[in-house]
């Protein structure tokens, strides 16, 4: 979608969900539901087969009187009645181009979904294009204090990733995250930015003006525009990292402590676990080879040429294949199973898009009448897929 897109109107679905687990100040009267917690209401709104948006409707009271004990029904109703607050805080972040999408909205990214489950974020925050959600690409992290190898290192990786097309996905945080970030948008490139604090602030911040405005830069939060730095945030932002990209470059991470390793072997121990690679060489910390002990492989060595994507394709190759999700750079084509619709926009299975007020899952409805009727017909639509990404010729040839 386009920036006029946007800054949109929420749907009664967000609403629902902003004033359940949304913060609008300081001092919120009423302590907004984790994920966890609101994890809990999706499973009841599940069996209840009705969407957030239904707790808003007149006679939603009575309804709320069947939620389970484990689910206070007083706070939600206390939440729900924060209209008012909701209000003047999106119209605070509408005015510095933030826009707000909810797990129920169809422009959620996908990759969140399907790599994390009900571990995706109730909600977003994000200024730029939100087609760049769901480009996947090279995610790049490291330190913070980063030597000098490691910097040119990060500055060479993403420049060779940004002139073959490949988006860059990264924390924006001091060091490796704002070099990797900084020199996608220098190179001509895409790039994702998945901060854990001061969305807002960095909206309208100078080094990435350029970049917003010409739709190649997305920043993106799981917390409030306003959030200041937080640990706990910082490291649960890692996994996200990780989702919205296709595979991982470690810079630099230090043995058993740190943001860095912390979200590296998080990862390498999903059973859908993105490849994972680290840099190599003889100046790099010994945490890079501690994770190659943890499934972890070697990222290409320099020069990387114009087939930087196929060299990643025949590492990715050569791991176990994964019985999750697909790869949407490198696509493995699911033959026993129907491929109707890119897998861009298959959604996760989740209770807000699986029941409508029909009582129908949106898989039913998607995939009514849409079986394949050849191989052909099933191949057909991932190949198109791959040509929207960032294919050439003869990479797609060596597929």
């Amino acid at each position: 979608m386009d920036n006029s897109m946007q800054i949109r109107n929420l749907t009664d679905d967000a609403k629902a969900i902003l004033l359940l687990c949304g913060r609008f100040g300081q001092n919120d009267a009423v302590r907004p539901f984790s994920l966890g917690e609101y994890n809990r209401l999706t499973d009841w709104m599940m069996d209840k087969c009705i969407r957030p948006a239904n707790l808003l409707l007149t006679g939603a009271s009575r309804l709320l009187e069947t939620l389970p004990h484990n689910i206070d029904a007083e706070r939600v109703k206390r939440l729900l009645a924060r209209g008012a607050a909701m209000a003047l805080a999106v119209d605070k972040w509408t005015s510095s181009g933030v826009w707000v999408i909810c797990r129920s909205d169809a422009e959620y990214p996908v990759r969140l979904k399907q790599h994390l489950k009900k571990q995706a974020p109730a909600i977003l925050y994000a200024v730029g294009s939100a087609d760049l959600l769901g480009r996947g690409g090279l995610a790049v992290v490291g330190s913070r204090n980063v030597d000098r190898q490691g910097e040119q290192f990060t500055r060479e990786a993403v420049a060779a990733c940004s002139r073959q097309g490949i988006p860059i996905v990264s924390g924006g945080a001091r060091g490796v995250d704002q070099i990797a970030m900084l020199e996608g948008l220098h190179a001509g490139g895409t790039v994702v930015g998945d901060l854990a604090d001061s969305l807002l602030k960095s909206a309208v911040a100078k080094k990435y003006r350029n970049g917003i405005r010409e739709q190649r830069l997305v920043l993106v939060s799981a917390f409030p525009p306003e959030a200041r730095f937080n640990v706990g945030n910082a490291m649960g932002r890692n996994k996200h990292i990780y989702a919205l990209a296709d595979f991982c470059l470690i810079i630099s991470a230090e043995t058993g402590k740190g943001g860095t390793w912390a979200g590296a072997t998080e990862e390498l121990k999903r059973p859908d676990a993105r490849p994972v690679f680290v840099r190599d060489e003889p100046a790099a910390p010994e945490g890079n080879r501690a994770l190659l002990k943890l499934g972890a492989q070697l990222y290409p060595r320099p020069p990387w040429g114009d087939d930087l994507a196929v060299k990643l394709s025949k590492k990715i190759n050569k791991m176990r294949p994964s019985a999750g999700e697909q790869l949407s750079i490198f696509p493995q084509i699911p033959l026993t199973a129907p491929v109707a619709f890119s897998i861009k926009e298959k959604g996760a299975d989740y209770p807000e898009d699986r029941t409508g007020v029909n009582g129908k899952t949106a898989e039913d409805n998607q995939l009514a009448g849409e079986v394949p009727a050849s191989v052909f017909d099933a191949v057909l639509p991932v190949l198109l897929n791959v040509l929207n990404d960032w294919q050439r010729p003869k990479g797609l040839a060596e597929k």
